[in-house]
């Protein structure tokens, strides 16, 4: 059995996950800085939340995050407690599953109890080599939007740097290199210190700047954001 999903904009998983974060806010106060993705679990959503060897678990070395629809719970690999920004990011991402996706597998109740993405037929076919499927990318695009809210990004970076944004050359041409850019690393880490994003790491940090075009290519002759 196969359950469709519906393709999503950007803006509308974003509303998915302030929908999230104003729940937050009203039981923890105004939101300011790292958000505590277990309370988010735990609390705001309730469901149980296990930190177990989920690869020896399910026998793939790959598998970071599962979730167990019908007995509301929510398991991450072990291996990321060493690595707060993978920890936070990953349960994030199993929210995206479960706010985007398990209402449309719940309507399709069946044996399995385990959230498997291979019911889910794509809003949209992945396209190119290295691209993640639609379903994923939904997730991650939720994860993204819930620890890093683009209104905190945004003030972090006026605060790290004024009312200009950061801009310096060759941001493109090292992407399409897949080359490490030292600039953006240190923009990236600057703007986690002013924002607290305590839990968020310096790789998302860098694709949400990229996401929010809160980043300048100074080699565009264009000047344009991207």
């Amino acid at each position: 059995m196969h359950v469709r999903v519906p393709f999503l904009t950007v803006k509308e998983i974003e509303r998915s996950a302030d929908e999230i974060l104003a729940c937050y806010s009203t039981v923890r106060g105004p939101l300011n800085g790292a958000v505590d993705v277990d309370f988010v679990i735990e609390r705001l959503l309730g469901l149980d939340l296990g930190v177990i060897d989920l690869k020896g678990l399910l026998g793939n070395p790959d598998v970071l995050g599962a979730t167990v629809v019908d007995q509301r719970r929510v398991y991450v690999d072990q291996s990321l407690e060493q690595t707060p920004g993978r920890f936070a990011f990953t349960l994030a991402h199993e929210v995206g599953h479960w706010v985007l996706h398990r209402p449309h597998l719940a309507m399709h109740p069946k044996g399995s109890a385990l959230f498997d993405v291979s019911e889910l037929i794509e809003p949209q076919p992945a396209f190119g080599p290295g691209r993640k499927p639609q379903v994923e990318w939904q997730a991650d695009q939720f994860a993204a939007c819930l620890l890093m809210p683009g209104r905190l990004v945004r003030a972090a970076v006026h605060d790290a740097f004024g009312g200009r944004l950061p801009t310096w050359e060759g941001i493109q041409s090292r992407l399409q290199a897949r080359v490490p850019d030292p600039t953006f690393i240190d923009v990236a880490a600057q703007v986690i210190a002013a924002g607290s994003f305590d839990n968020v790491s310096n790789t998302a940090m860098r694709i949400r700047l990229l996401d929010l075009k809160l980043v300048v290519d100074a080699s565009d002759p264009q000047r344009s954001l991207f």
